[in-house]
Parts: C-alpha cells; sequence; structure tokens
C-alpha cells in the first residue's frame, strides 16, 4: 500500500512540476511577444504644429535683424500662444506624452521670455537679443523635432502586415 501511496505522491509531484513549468514557459512567450512603450507614439499634428511655429518665429525673427525697428506685434505672439496652447492640451490629452509636454512648456516659456524683452526694449532692437532668443527657441523646437522623429521612426520599424494589400 506504502509502494502505491509513494508512486501516487511521486506522480503528483511530476504534474505539478509539469504544470508549473508550463506556467513559465507560456508567461515567457506571452510576455517576449509584448513591447514596453515608456513613452507615446508619434503624433504628426505636434510634429507639424511645432514645426509651423518654428517657421512663424523665424519669419518674426528675421524681421527684427532686418529691421531693428520694426515695433513690437502682439498679435505674433497672440498667434503662437495660441498654437502653443493648442499643441500642449494635445500633449496633454496623449498617453504616455509627458516628455513632449514638457518640452512643450519650456517652448512656452522662451517665446514668454522673449516677449516681456521684445515688448520692453526700445528700438531699435538690439541684433544679440534676436540672435540669443532664436538659438534658445531653436534648440527647444528641434529636441521637440528629434523626439517625434525618432518616435515616427520607431513606428517603421515593426513587422510587416500579414494582409494582403492591393495595388
Amino acid at each position: 500500500m506504502r509502494i502505491i501511496q509513494k508512486a501516487d505522491h511521486q506522480s503528483r509531484t511530476r504534474h505539478s512540476v509539469i504544470a508549473i513549468i508550463s506556467a513559465f514557459v507560456f508567461a515567457a512567450l506571452l510576455l517576449a511577444g509584448c513591447a514596453v512603450r515608456l513613452i507615446g507614439d508619434y503624433d504628426d499634428t505636434i510634429d507639424k504644429g511645432v514645426t509651423d511655429v518654428q517657421q512663424k518665429a523665424e519669419l518674426y525673427f528675421s524681421k527684427l535683424q532686418s529691421n531693428p525697428n520694426t515695433p513690437y506685434d502682439q498679435s505674433f505672439y497672440d498667434d503662437i500662444n495660441s498654437r502653443l496652447a493648442v499643441l500642449r492640451s494635445r500633449a496633454s490629452s496623449l498617453p504616455k506624452y509627458p516628455i513632449i509636454l514638457e518640452q512643450l512648456n519650456n517652448l512656452k516659456s522662451q517665446f514668454d521670455t522673449f516677449q516681456k524683452l521684445d515688448k520692453s526694449s526700445p528700438r531699435p532692437f538690439p541684433s544679440v537679443a534676436v540672435t540669443d532668443a532664436e538659438s534658445a527657441i531653436a534648440v527647444s523646437v528641434e529636441s521637440i523635432l528629434k523626439l517625434e522623429l525618432a518616435l515616427k521612426d520607431r513606428g517603421k520599424a515593426s513587422p510587416p502586415s500579414l494582409t494582403k494589400t492591393t495595388k
């Protein structure tokens, strides 16, 4: 009787070990197919929006450089602020986008600082102030665009679709 109980116990132990190993193998296979993403996906709207903001800023900087007597332009800042507000709102609504949101907040801060300087400076506007602001804003824009382009490239690295495409 004891021999039968030992054999039965060994059989149950063996089955338990096999079940545990099977569960670990299944979990490992399941996790191997999952990619952990710490940042959201590429967003074309933010990419194009930031590029548009940069283009408008470059135009204003060029005006100030070519004609230092260019008057302060509140409509330029209203336009930039509204565009950045829309981009910041979009970034805050996207999952896993706090890095881009922080970069947009930094860009907004740089525009705010330049606006205060532009508004309070007598004309002719100092050329070095334009150059400094242009450089700081360009660095912020480039960091956002580089991250967005890296996210765009990350999306291209995905495996090809298994469905047939018709031409």
